[in-house]
């Protein structure tokens, strides 16, 4: 039953109404239960989330994993090509290299960034230490790497390096290397305990603490290598001839200034390796510094070794003419194993009347150094001559006065493929070694359709010739004029004058060779006028644009700094022309430079000063030495203020 709501009657309208309820007392408290009570309510459906459709990870949940490595792969790739773009664009300057953003480009960028994405997770992780991306681990770039990354990343690249270069690494310790060797092993096969490695080419220049027996470790587990470099290494001793033995694939060894071997090492290993009927692979031998090397190592290594090419024996203080006689020299017996010539006692070097006949060994030897071996004399060149008709570099600095004409002209008529010569400190040599050097023209030496035979000098690039006071200007010219590819002339406290200079410079010029060098120090003949002339086509010094170079200052043309006094140093086209003149404005450019900081300085701290009358002074009296009317340097040579002239003090 629904109950009625009470009415009562309206005289006024003569109807009934209904009687109003009024609410009843509220026992409530007047304030809120709750703080949230406070708070009105809202609809709820005004806070419903909004939906979004699921973004699906294609990269790691699509992709197979060897797709995902080839991109990786991709993007080192890209970093080479692009500073590579960058470099041939000409964008690249001395100023953009010398910025700590670029201070690795290429390569070692590329992996410097791979490196980061291993933060990324541990599937990134794994990917960026995929063994297929690490096959050359150059780490030379990166010298201070703590050994715990050093090891790690050996134990998750694995068996795939084939490339180790640590070069630079000098706390690299022996513990580490040993751990290193142990991660980049593969086993042979399951049932057997041997492992090696498939490294073939290992660069461990500088790490110097490393031990003997942790670098023999290395080197008996990799029987597949063909480049070492342990130069300067006091762990190399004769017993690593010994190791070396065992690796036949050995094309290149540095063992430069590896101070524990001598020559019986270097007679053990040829020895060893002649026992059992074989021969070195080798092509590239460096030892320079090495000690006691005597007849019987180098006549060893003539027959250990048919296939070398490329051999340093400079510094070797025990090194005697005699030795390089053996070097070459070969019996009636072994003359059918290999290539030999006949040579009369003429041509050989030795006594008129002597009847009998020479056989010498041809070499493959391509570049031969025997820099600063004392007891060297020219003697030492008529043995070798007839004997290395590839020869092609040939370093004889350092022997002194006893390096006369006769030998080195027998050895240099027989060598027409030479490109560089040094005859530093050969003070005894006149222009008949010049002579021999400077070809025969075409035109006077072919008739008709025969082919000129090949002259020395037709392919030099690089003399030395410093402190050789004997040679004159008409050889250098006569020199210059025909030797077609000539870049590189040294020719330091010698008489060259400076016509030569000029006709080095135009005739380098004219041909289009790019970095070219005259190097004219302490020679009282190239006057200041001359280097004045030829300022436009010289620089005073060959600039490279790296981070490694930025404290060097080069003067580089594209960064276009308006320093109003310098030469481009980084133009190929510009001959670098060394002298006293030019070390000059070299000290100009850097002065120029730190009066415009001064200048930026001051702008940059609100002061509207000029620089004050006192440098403004050593500004100009730096900028007079290069004024059309000097004739000489005197007191206003660039760079030597009063403060600085304390070098030199009179006892």
């Amino acid at each position: 039953m629904i109950s009625e709501a009470p009415v009562s009657w309206d005289p006024n309208i003569h109807r009934f109404e209904p009687v109003p309820i009024l609410k009843g007392r509220s026992h409530s408290s007047p304030f809120p239960t709750s703080a949230f009570d406070v708070v009105p309510q809202l609809d709820l459906n005004a806070f419903m989330p909004l939906s979004f459709n699921h973004v699906r990870n294609i990269f790691d949940e699509v992709l197979p994993r060897e797709l995902r490595l080839q991109i990786f792969w991709a993007l080192i790739k890209l970093y080479e090509e692009e500073h590579e773009r960058l470099v041939c664009s000409g964008k690249w300057t001395a100023l953009k290299a010398a910025s700590s953003r670029n201070r690795w480009v290429g390569r070692d960028r590329a992996m410097r960034e791979l490196v980061k994405f291993s933060r990324v997770s541990k599937t990134w992780r794994s990917l960026v230490f995929d063994g297929q991306l690490w096959e050359d681990v150059d780490l030379q770039a990166f010298a201070k790497l703590p050994a715990l990354f050093l090891a790690r990343l050996a134990e998750n690249v694995g068996p795939f390096v084939k490339h180790l270069d640590l070069s630079g690494h000098t706390s690299l310790a022996s513990n580490t290397l040993v751990d290193m060797t142990n991660s980049l092993c593969v086993r042979s096969a399951p049932t057997l305990n041997f492992t090696y490695t498939q490294l073939t080419t290992v660069n461990l220049q500088g790490c110097t603490n490393l031990s003997t027996q942790s670098l023999h470790g290395l080197l008996i587990r990799s029987p597949f290598l063909r480049s070492l470099c342990v130069k300067g290494l006091g762990a190399v001793t004769n017993a690593t001839f010994d190791v070396l033995a065992l690796c036949q694939h050995l094309t290149s060894l540095n063992m430069n200034r590896c101070i524990h071997i001598d020559g019986e090492g270097l007679r053990a290993l040829g020895a060893a390796v002649l026992s059992r009927g074989d021969c070195l692979a080798l092509k590239e031998l460096r030892l320079s510094g090495i000690q006691d090397v005597f007849d019987d190592a180098l006549a060893t290594l003539g027959k250990a070794a048919p296939d070398l090419e490329i051999l340093d024996l400079s510094y070797c203080s025990s090194l005697h003419n005699s030795a390089l006689a053996a070097l070459v020299s070969c019996t009636e017996e072994e003359k059918h194993k290999t290539k030999t010539i006949s040579l009369t006692a003429r041509e050989a070097g030795m006594v008129v009347r002597d009847s009998r006949r020479y056989i010498r060994r041809v070499t493959a030897l391509r570049h031969l150094s025997l820099s600063h071996c004392s007891l060297l004399t020219d003697i030492a060149c008529s043995n070798l001559a007839y004997a290395l008709p590839r020869l092609e570099f040939l370093e004889l600095a350092g022997i002194g006065g006893e390096l006369h004409d006769d030998g080195l002209v027998k050895l240099l008529n027989t060598t027409p493929l030479l490109r560089r010569l040094d005859l530093e400190d050969a003070s005894s040599i006149t222009d008949a070694v010049l002579s021999v050097l400077t070809p025969v023209k075409e035109d006077d030496s072919a008739s008709g359709g025969d082919v000129a035979p090949l002259h020395t000098g037709h392919a030099l690039e690089h003399l030395v010739v410093s402190h050789a006071s004997r040679l004159t200007n008409d050889g250098f010219s006569a020199l210059i004029r025909v030797c077609p590819k000539l870049r590189f002339l040294e020719a330091d406290s010698t008489l060259v004058s400076g016509s030569v200079v000029r006709e080095f410079v135009c005739t380098s010029r004219e041909r289009k060779i790019k970095d070219a060098h005259f190097i004219a120090v302490d020679c009282r003949l190239v006057g200041e006028n001359v280097v004045k002339d030829i300022m436009p086509q010289t620089r005073p010094r060959r600039g490279w644009r790296s981070w490694e170079a930025r404290k060097l200052g080069y003067l580089d043309g594209r960064d276009g700094e308006d320093l109003k006094v310098g030469q481009d140093e980084c133009d190929e086209e510009r001959v670098v022309l060394k002298s006293f003149y030019n070390w000059q404005m070299v000290d100009a450019v850097k002065a120029a430079r730190d009066r415009k900081r001064k200048a930026t300085k001051k702008l940059r701290n609100g002061s509207s000063e000029q620089v004050s009358e006192l440098e403004e002074g050593k500004w100009t009296s730096r900028m007079k030495w290069w004024t059309p009317s000097r004739r000489s340097s005197g007191n206003n040579t660039p760079g030597l203020d009063d403060g600085d002239r304390d070098g030199c003090v009179i006892m």
